[in-house]
């Protein structure tokens, strides 16, 4: 996963002794280049990882890192607009958005909380990273319903608090050629990926080296190993409409960040009638995305896959 690679390279800084900055967006607007929850690390060799929205305005910002590692003073927070005509701090960038980065000095005494946070991604545990003016601290016990949270007072007075340690998840229920295409696409966007069939010998399912868990089960029994939450996303892509009802029949009274289902418009509708008739809600329905996938023509299983993931990447970005 993308998150251990990350915090395993601050580990790495600090157990080496280097001097080390985390940079946080904190928030931003829709045209700002980083958005909320992009990170940065940068060591006092000037190694780095992730991003802050890149181009001349990361540039800015890692000019700042070294003249920390360099001994002078800089901002623990600082306002960037993207604008020329501006009293904030300026960019370099005329798109007009904004965003806010904080930065974090760690030292070795931080060692213990990101080998916590570690251990939580590895295990697909939910902790609660808090960032304050000096400060950095997890709680392994403890998260907020809305993923990121910042709240901002002035230069010293501001708490930032995000979830790390579950991983968005791709719950992909049929395990041919789509099911296969959806899953590598959903790994390359770090997405864990469990996939489910109920037939034990196929060999897309066997070939499939993307899913980091394959559970062969009758799709009415799905539910009972998908994790509610608004970071779990159900992708129905089942060979027959007997498999799409039964799966989404399965999952339909959940709290899932999205369900959707593949088909064509005479099945969706046998699907959603023969449901009706088994007592689930039409406003529960309403709620599926099907046809899945944005409308871009798919044909393939690779590009019905790609119309999957930008669907997600929609709804996961989305700021309603």
């Amino acid at each position: 996963m993308k998150g251990i690679v990350f915090w395993q390279f601050a580990l790495n800084s600090l157990i080496q002794k280097k001097k080390l900055i985390l940079m946080t967006v904190a928030e931003s607007s829709l045209s700002s280049p980083g958005k909320q929850g992009f990170k940065m690390l940068i060591n006092e060799d000037t190694e780095s990882i992730g991003t802050v929205g890149g181009g001349i305005m990361e540039k800015q910002l890692l000019d700042s890192c070294k003249n920390y590692f360099d001994g002078n003073q800089i901002k623990q927070i600082i306002r960037m607009q993207h604008s020329n005509n501006t009293k904030l701090e300026k960019s370099g960038l005329i798109c007009g958005g904004f965003q806010t980065v904080l930065f974090t000095f760690l030292n070795d005494s931080h060692i213990p909380i990101i080998y916590e946070m570690i251990k939580n991604i590895k295990e697909a545990q939910e902790g609660l990273l808090t960032l304050r003016e000096n400060s950095f601290s997890y709680n392994s016990s403890k998260y907020i319903d809305e993923n990121i949270r910042f709240i901002y007072s002035d230069e010293v007075t501001y708490k930032y608090e995000e979830n790390i340690g579950l991983n968005d998840t791709a719950f992909i229920v049929g395990g041919g050629h789509v099911g296969l295409a959806v899953s590598e696409i959903m790994k390359f966007l770090d997405f864990n990926v469990v996939i489910f069939d109920h037939r034990k010998d196929i060999f897309t399912m066997d070939n499939n080296s993307f899913a980091d868990e394959k559970i062969i089960t009758d799709y009415k029994s799905v539910s009972e190993f998908i994790r509610p939450g608004n970071k779990s996303y159900v992708i129905i892509v089942t060979p027959q409409h007997t498999g799409d009802k039964d799966a989404l029949g399965s999952v339909i009274n959940m709290e899932l960040k999205y369900i959707g289902m593949m088909g064509s418009k005479k099945k969706i509708n046998t699907v959603f009638n023969n449901l009706i008739k088994e007592g689930i809600k039409k406003e529960k329905l309403e709620k599926v995305h099907t046809p899945i996938g944005l409308g871009i023509g798919a044909e393939s299983p690779n590009e019905i896959a790609i119309s999957i993931a930008s669907e997600i990447i929609m709804i996961k970005n989305s700021r309603e």
